[in-house]
């Protein structure tokens, strides 16, 4: 971050840093350069000294010829001197190796020969040892000018390495007075209001270091805090609201369980219960669908919406609302199973707008609402099934009752009634005679026969299969005891009926397949079970035999009486029908006990 504080205060940091090692490094660097200068000078020195002694030694005798000789190559090493050439610049033509070079040149060309040569006069010595020591002179002062240049060097470097250090200590300083503390003070200021409970302050800086963010940050505190004051009253209103709402919603729960506890099917309180959960819930319409296991069609639908019929019911197409299916199913159609113990019941179908989908506390309330609608069904059909159970057990006792009592008498009068015509047979009784025994012999036979079906009837078993299972049984039993075939087309896996109207039912087609059996002398049978287009179970045994003929108009024959009866405590109505192509058609049609106490719209659609 360019502007970062932090980074430029590194940034200054480093600066002075780096200026500090580099006065360090370069003052380390230029006396190390200048380290050799004092013994270079004084090795030049004493090239002088080394001069006038050599002089001093030719104006002596020529007995000391050996002592010149060495004071010769002494000179020459001392000129050669590692003290000296490794102070010399590389540049030839720096005035330090010229002057060096001179020296050099003087000493070869002129001065050593003479010192040398004896045979020169010793005064002849003079003139050049001096221009010699001229010349080391001048080298002398050229090594102190380089020396003096080296350290002026090392002056004007620290100088402009303080500079540069005061220059950014300064520069810094400024920036922090102009750049740090104003906005600080102004961030101080801004924080201590908002200690005191004041938050409308607000910091004006916005650049973008840390500073600024900082600032940016306390504002954003600032406004956050001052809508949370500002919308703390709308908070609790709405949390006042969500109490409400969850005190409604425990209500309707309370409610709902206490009203649908073993109601059945298409009670009035399941409607109530519908009602009350759109008015909660704030969403609708919401529709109840009832129906059989793996049935094609509901047999109840109850809505919130005008005539119970949704917008998007396609009944008697009622498979992909049963099954769930995502293709028979609008995608703004919030399903609910409604299932008991692995057993379904029907779903509950919530319709909303696509744009607002419900809410988790809605589904969960719908939720709940169908597992005590699935619980009461389950409730109501337990309460059935020992309703039917009882009433099995009662006709198996009356059967027993039966069988001890008028089957025993009958019995015996059917003993008693062939003696008797035994007996007149022996006598020679007239004809008439014999002909009122043959009648009531021929009567008993038939009440004692009648007495058998009905035992059988009472002894008739309604397991848990129910009337489809019962029926089925029937038509085996009945094949067996007669020369026909017997076809059973039942339709009524989505109409639910009571024990009662099954017990009825199961005896009507019972006593239709008898006189089938006993009287048509028909080859085929066909017994169907249906709804027509009102909702009405429809029951149909049609055979092809002789047909009614003369006792088409005798209702007491064939039973008829008992079924009519039967029918009428069914609310409904049995006729005797002679088809165009022949036979006989027993049709008995009644309304559910389901469908005359809901309130529901009827579904549409008939038979299959």
């Amino acid at each position: 971050m360019p502007r970062s504080l932090s980074f430029r205060a590194g940034l200054a940091m480093a600066g002075i840093v780096l200026l500090a090692l580099t006065s360090m490094l370069g003052s380390i660097v230029i006396a190390e350069t200048a380290s050799g200068d004092a013994a270079a000078i004084n090795q030049a020195g004493a090239l002088r000294m080394q001069a006038y002694r050599l002089l001093v030694t030719r104006l002596q005798a020529a007995a000391i010829a050996e002592r010149r000789t060495a004071q010769v190559i002494e000179l020459d090493r001392s000129l050669a001197s590692p003290a000296i050439t490794g102070r010399l610049p590389d540049d030839p033509q720096h005035p330090l190796t010229r002057q060096y070079h001179k020296v050099v040149e003087q000493w070869h060309d002129r001065l050593r020969p003479l010192m040398l040569d004896a045979a020169n006069p010793p005064t002849s010595a003079i003139a050049p040892a001096g221009d010699f020591v001229d010349q080391v002179d001048r080298l002398v002062g050229q090594l102190q000018r380089e020396a003096e240049s080296r350290i002026q060097l090392l002056r004007l470097f620290q100088g402009v390495i303080l500079f540069l250090t005061l220059g950014l200590v300064f520069l810094t300083m400024y920036k922090l007075a102009t750049d740090v503390i104003p906005p600080l003070r102004d961030l101080l200021k801004v924080v201590d209001r908002s200690r005191r409970g004041d938050f409308t302050g607000r910091t004006r800086y916005v650049a973008s270091d840390e500073l600024g963010l900082l600032s940016r940050t306390i504002n954003q505190m600032n406004e956050s805090l001052t809508q949370i004051y500002g919308q703390l009253e709308a908070r609790v209103e709405a949390k006042t609201a969500e109490l409400e709402r969850s005190n409604e919603t425990l209500n309707l729960l309370y409610q709902a369980a206490r009203q649908l506890n073993g109601a059945p099917p298409g009670d009035a309180s399941y409607r109530r219960v519908l009602t009350q959960l759109a008015a909660v819930s704030g969403l609708g319409p919401i529709t109840l669908c009832l129906a059989q296991d793996d049935a094609e069609r509901a047999y109840l639908r109850l809505s919130t919406q005008t005539d119970d019929c949704p917008d998007f019911c396609r009944a008697p197409a009622c498979k992909p609302c049963l099954d769930g299916s995502p293709d028979g199913i609008a995608p703004w159609i919030y399903r609910v199973a409604i299932s008991e113990a692995g057993r379904d019941y029907g779903v509950l179908l919530l319709q909303y707008a696509p744009e607002a989908p419900p809410q988790r506390w809605q589904r969960d309330l719908v939720e709940t609402i169908a597992g005590l609608i699935a619980t009461s069904i389950s409730l109501s059909q337990g309460y059935a099934e020992q309703r039917r159970l009882a009433l099995m057990d009662e006709r198996a006792v009356i059967a027993r009752e039966l069988h001890d009592s008028l089957a025993q008498s009958l019995s015996y009068l059917k003993i008693q009634v062939a003696r008797l015509q035994a007996q007149a047979r022996r006598t020679g009784a007239d004809p008439s005679t014999e002909a009122i025994v043959d009648e009531l012999r021929e009567g008993l036979n038939a009440a004692y026969r009648q007495l058998r079906e009905l035992l059988s009837t009472f002894r008739l078993k309604m397991t848990e299969a129910g009337l489809e299972a019962a029926l089925g049984e029937t038509v085996r039993e009945f094949v067996r005891r007669g020369e026909l075939s017997i076809r059973l087309d039942y339709r009524l896996d989505h109409c639910p009926l009571s024990p009662n109207e099954e017990v009825h039912t199961l005896q009507i087609v019972r006593e239709a397949l008898s006189n089938v059996v006993h009287h048509a002398e028909a080859s085929h049978c066909e017994v169907t079970l249906t709804t027509d287009e009102s909702d009405r179970v429809a029951v149909s045994i049609r055979d092809n035999g002789i047909g009614l003929g003369e006792k088409a108009n005798q209702p007491d024959h064939y039973g008829t009486i008992i079924m009519r009866e039967r029918a009428a405590g069914l609310n409904g109505r049995l006729d005797l029908l002679e088809p165009d192509d022949g036979g006989t058609e027993v049709r008995l049609c009644f309304t559910p006990q389901l469908r005359r106490e809901t309130t529901a719209m009827p579904l549409p659609g008939g038979a299959p």
